[in-house]
């Protein structure tokens, strides 16, 4: 009895997982596309955890690391557009740091499998790049990103291998991303 009770509750959680169709619908410990960041960090918090690292300052990144409430990742990072009084997310990433490119990649493949269930309609595209710039100095970025319909958003997970020049700490991401945000950051360096 147990075990069909188990199995009902997994295949109705699936089929409400497998229709949605906005980034809006899934959360990264608990913090979805379009919630206010006042929600889970005070003002202070997302002050002191803001960086300066694009040219183009559109959007603000705050990175957070090991807040007591994290379950699943390190760190989650997020974006909102500067000046945002309500400080509403726009991107917002699952960062867990990995020993090596092997272990990323690992974990790569098993959660592209789920989020491949999760986005079936989706559009897919694969990238692996070696960045050579006087920034990036040798890191590789494995990327699987999926793309929704109408304009919803996008998901992605990749892996980061820092070369030692960068000094970066290698790590997984999974990331969640609206359409104005995911189009700025072509732009964000410049």
């Amino acid at each position: 009895m147990n075990r069909l009770l188990l199995i009902l509750i997994l295949t109705f959680s699936f089929q409400t997982l497998s229709k949605a169709d906005d980034i809006r619908d899934f959360e990264i410990e608990g913090m979805s596309i379009g919630d206010s960041a006042l929600d889970f960090f005070s003002k202070d918090q997302i002050t002191k955890n803001s960086r300066t690292y694009y040219k183009n300052k559109k959007f603000t990144p705050v990175q957070n690391d090991n807040s007591s409430f994290f379950k699943t990742y390190d760190g989650v990072d997020f974006f909102f557009i500067t000046g945002d009084g309500k400080y509403l997310f726009h991107g917002i990433s699952g960062i867990l740091f990995t020993k090596s490119m092997a272990e990323c990649i690992n974990k790569q493949k098993e959660i592209k499998k789920e989020m491949a269930l999760i986005f079936p309609n989706a559009l897919n595209a694969n990238k692996d790049k070696l960045y050579n710039d006087d920034i990036w100095k040798g890191t590789r970025n494995v990327q699987f990103s999926f793309f929704l319909k109408n304009n919803a958003g996008s998901a992605a997970v990749h892996c980061m291998d820092y070369s030692k020049e960068h000094g970066g700490q290698d790590h997984l991401s999974v990331t969640l991303k609206t359409k104005k945000y995911n189009d700025w950051l072509a732009i964000a360096y410049k």
